[in-house]
């Protein structure tokens, strides 16, 4: 019985050994279907680009098959039992040896038990499963069980996964990405496609933008180039909220477009616009930190400047406002905004908070008043809390109103002023923020009258006024001080006062004026007037002939007109026609000019005779001119007949003509005869004058030459000299050096002065040769370089006699002059008495001249000059040099280049003075020269004391004379 159980537990192991091996089998044949179900997913996916869903469930089907094959290889192997007959079968066909003793020791085995057999039966059938138990006992049954499938399987499994792995690696950019697509299904993974589209920006780690901004995204697409790419957005988790936008196509560099206003995270990708291609997603975040974007400020100055308030971007560069000005700041940020702040700091000062309240969605706003300079420092606060970050600073500058200034303009300085000048004083004021009134104080020798005040009720931050001076009228008598000054107010709160400065004009009579001009102007500046105002109807006349030549050649187009081109033509009568008229009129003007031209009180006496010419010749102009209108007025009249259509004839533009030619030969006669009688006169006059002033300069050599042995005479010692004398001595030997440099230049220009006044004035030319030949026999050049040189060399005593001896001669040869041997006035009388003039007191005027002109270029005959009129002259002067005003015509510099003043170029002497002997303005001298040779001293503030005694006479005289007419007594 042993036997037979140990039969059956051995049968029972073979079956179990059996089942394990058919359920290994059964799993390695399933590796080949589960790689193909593996494919054929990746098939369906690159074919259809199934959705997540899909993916999922097709990953599932799969799992679930491979899990339940798995389940029944388990229970195959290690559950399910099969009957002992099955197995003994299975190994009867296994191994022919055992034949059937397997199955018929289970059949027996099973009759034992068998109640139903009788009990032989049962006996004799235990007896032969005995038997074949024991016949069994060396039979292998585990053994027989297992069989080479395994094997067989398991080779064919490698073989599938072989075949997997090749397909896989063969379509490896495929598998990579159905292996990630179906290993996270709901992952952003797109589907494999032949476009294959990438976002290049932001890049793969995302980006971050800052709240209510944009971010450009770029996509570029490799493989085939797709029509379209939309770009879709949607919020982490929402896809339901996802937007499509169309991108931009930029051709190579790909495709872009703007996301703008992003106010959370988003995710973006790209694809075309069936989804056959897809880019990976990116991620876009938000940063919620408010930020200030944009500031403004409004600076409301204070009311009384007038100056509207203006409002502009604030760029931290400093602000600058007024003193009490209104300030107002709005910071616009990118988020919601539920307050802000704005902290001042000024010096030492603990800072002050500025609250800035909502204004707006995302905008904050505040005010204050500026007071002190210094420091803000701006923030806000979003709704959420959130407070900008970053230090945001700005400069604020307080101005604060300055005073105003105020300023005499003319006259700007103390100067001299003519009785018979009319003076329109000027007061310039100006201010920051504006003027209130302007004060104009006037005083007679000390004492003022009531201000004269200009108020100003707008708001004026430049002011230029005027008043009105007629010394004439005023009854103020020479010697008198006029005292000038302004004040200036301006409208602040607290109002600022300025002063100008005090002018002070004293009156002189107009022979002291003429005097003044006549040592520092020459007959040559007179004759530049005159020439000046003859080159002026000389332009007129010159403007004359070009009409008359237009006339001409419109005449010309008339003949060869058709009918269609006179209207044309007509229309250029009429317009020549209104050039004449308007060129009449200047010469009107002119006509005026020259019938006041001379002074009443000229500066010399031959001008009341040439006013007389100026006035024969104006009248000739005005006869001319109204002949001429005339003329133009009849043609014009015929041109246009009350009744009937325009009209042109070649004899209408024959008599324009023919006017044009009569008044160039009328004003061109006045012309020649003001350039004979006039111009010419003048210069032959100039030519006396500038002997006279050659003998004047001998003499302020002279004098120059007294100071130089002077001022050597402290050195006049033997021996050697002091470092200070030697210094002393030296620096005499440039005054000394010039003395000799003019002293042969004098007396190079006397001989062409002489040269050139020979002809009319033969005396004064024999004295001028005679002075420039005593010069050259007394060897002063010579001598003046001999005493420079000792000077140079600081030899004292030699200096000293040099010099001295150098006055000496100049002495003997200046009493000769004094002694007759000089030009004298007669020979200018006879000359202007063959001129038809009267002499009167010319060569006297002509000889206070002390503009001397330096000789170093050309002479009369060459005509010209590169010096300024007496730009190097030399003029005995102590020092000051005031102003004087009066009514003297202006020279317009270098209208003539052959005046003796200028003829000789441009000098380099200063012994003797500065002359500048420039003319200026009609109505101001500048360098009056206060010394000459009839008077040592000028009347200083002596003159005003003189007249104290009366200063009531004149103080009524400006301020209280308000009963006589307009112009008779002084403006208020």
């Amino acid at each position: 019985m042993l036997n037979t159980q140990h039969i059956l537990a051995r049968l029972a192991a073979a079956d179990r050994a059996h089942q394990k091996e058919a359920a290994g089998t059964l799993l390695l044949r399933g590796v080949k279907y589960a790689c193909a179900a593996v494919l054929a997913a990746f098939v369906l996916d690159v074919a259809f680009h199934l959705n997540a869903g899909w993916r999922l469930g097709l990953l599932l089907a799969m799992i679930a098959g491979v899990f339940a094959l798995a389940c029944f290889g388990w229970h195959l192997a290690f559950i399910r039992r099969n009957r002992l007959e099955h197995i003994a079968r299975f190994l009867e066909t296994r191994d022919p040896a055992l034949g059937s003793r397997l199955i018929n020791l289970l059949q027996l085995s099973g009759q034992t038990q068998d109640a139903t057999l009788p009990p032989l039966t049962r006996e004799l059938a235990r007896q032969a499963v005995e038997n074949y138990a024991a016949e069994l006992r060396g039979a292998e049954v585990e053994k027989l069980a297992r069989t080479d499938q395994w094997r067989i399987q398991c080779r064919r499994a490698a073989w599938a996964l072989l075949a997997f792995a090749a397909v896989l690696a063969a379509t490896f950019g495929i598998a990579t990405v159905e292996m990630a697509r179906f290993a996270d299904p709901f992952g952003d993974h797109p589907p494999y496609s032949f476009t294959h589209l990438q976002i290049l920006q932001p890049g793969p780690a995302g980006a971050n933008v800052l709240y209510d901004k944009g971010l450009v995204v770029k996509v570029k697409a490799v493989g085939h180039q797709p029509k379209e790419v939309f770009l879709t957005v949607f919020p982490p988790g929402h896809r339901e909220q996802a937007i499509t936008l169309p991108m931009f196509d930029k051709g190579g560099a790909g495709y872009d477009q703007l996301l703008d206003n992003i106010h959370g995270d988003l995710l973006a990708f790209a694809h075309t616009k069936d989804h056959v291609s897809e880019s990976k997603q990116v991620r876009i975040g938000v940063t919620l930190t408010p930020q200030l974007e944009k500031l403004f400020i409004r600076i409301a100055p204070p009311a009384y400047t007038g100056i509207p308030a203006e409002e502009k971007p604030y760029a931290f560069k400093g602000a600058q406002a007024l003193e009490g000005s209104d300030i107002k700041f709005r910071l616009q940020s990118n988020r919601p905004l539920r307050e802000g702040a704005i902290e001042l700091t000024a010096g030492d000062l603990p800072p002050q908070r500025v609250a800035l309240t909502k204004s707006g969605e995302k905008e904050v706003a505040g005010s204050f008043l500026a007071a002190d300079s210094g420091r803000m420092r701006f923030s806000v606060t979003d709704v959420t809390g959130l407070t900008s970050q970053g230090d945001v600073q700005g400069a604020l500058t307080v101005t604060h109103d300055l005073p105003p200034q105020v300023h005499l303009a003319q006259p700007e300085n103390d100067s001299f002023v003519a009785m018979d000048f009319k003076l329109q004083a000027q007061i310039e004021a100006s201010d920051d923020y504006g003027l209130l009134e302007v004060r104009f104080h006037r005083g007679l020798n000390g004492v003022f009258s009531a201000p004269k005040i200009f108020r100003y009720n707008n708001i004026v931050r430049d002011s230029r006024e005027t008043f009105d001076f007629k010394f004439a009228e005023l009854g103020v008598q020479p010697g008198d001080v006029i005292s000038l000054f302004a004040e200036a107010m301006d409208n602040a709160p607290q109002p600022h006062l300025s002063r100008s400065q005090m002018v002070r004009l004293q009156v002189i009579s107009v022979e002291d004026y003429n005097n003044a001009l006549r040592e520092q102007s020459d007959i040559a500046d007179a004759e530049a007037k005159y020439t000046d105002l003859n080159d002026d109807l000389q332009e007129l006349i010159e403007r004359q002939k070009q009409l008359g030549q237009e006339m001409q050649k419109l005449k010309d187009q008339l003949a060869k007109a058709g009918a269609q081109q006179r209207e044309a033509l007509a229309a250029q009568m009429d317009k020549l026609i209104a050039q004449q008229n308007e060129l009449n009129q200047k010469l009107n003007q002119q006509a005026a000019r020259m019938e006041n031209f001379v002074r009443e009180q000229p500066l010399y006496d031959v001008e009341k005779d040439l006013q007389e010419l100026l006035s024969q010749q104006a009248e000739s102009i005005r006869e001319s001119t109204k002949a001429n209108d005339d003329a133009a007025r009849d043609i014009a009249q015929r041109s246009s007949p009350p009744a009937g259509p325009r009209q042109l004839s070649p004899d209408m533009l024959e008599g324009l003509k023919k006017a044009s030619d009569e008044q160039v030969a009328r004003l061109g006669g006045a012309h020649e005869e003001a350039e004979k009688k006039i111009v010419q006169t003048l210069d032959d006059m100039d030519q006396m004058q500038e002997l006279v002033k050659d003998f004047n300069q001998f003499e302020a050599l002279y004098r120059a030459q007294q100071d130089v042995a002077q001022q050597t005479q402290p050195y006049n010692h033997p021996g050697q000299l002091g470092r200070e004398d030697q210094l002393a001595l030296q620096d005499l030997a440039a005054t000394e050096k010039q003395v000799a440099d003019l002293l042969g230049q004098l007396r190079d220009k006397l001989r062409d002065d002489a040269k050139a006044a020979e002809k009319n004035f033969p005396k004064a030319a024999k004295s001028g040769r005679d002075l420039a030949d005593q010069i050259g026999q007394r060897r002063l050049p010579p001598l003046a370089e001999e005493a420079t040189g000792q000077m140079l060399a600081a030899n004292g005593e030699p200096s000293f006699n040099l010099a001295e001896r150098l006055r000496g001669e100049m002495e003997k040869m200046f009493g000769q002059c004094q002694g007759g041997n000089c030009p004298s006035g007669n020979e200018l009388d006879n000359y202007l008495k063959l001129q038809s003039m009267n002499p009167k007191q010319n060569f006297a005027q002509m000889s206070r001249s002390r503009k001397f002109g330096s000789p170093s270029g050309r002479g009369r005959t060459g005509r010209q000059g590169d010096g300024r009129q007496g730009s190097s002259g030399y003029a005995m002067t102590d020092g000051s040099t005031p102003n004087v005003l009066g009514n003297e015509t202006s020279v317009r510099t270098g209208t003539k280049t052959s005046r003796t003043s200028s003829r000789f170029g441009k000098g380099t002497g200063d012994v003797a003075g500065g002359g500048n002997g420039e003319p200026g303005k009609s109505d101001a001298l500048k360098n009056l020269n206060p010394v000459n040779r009839q008077s040592g001293a000028v009347a200083s503030e002596t003159m005003i004391e003189e007249y104290n005694d009366v200063v009531e006479n004149y103080f009524k005289a400006i301020t209280a004379r308000k009963d006589k007419p307009a112009g008779k007594g002084q403006k208020q």
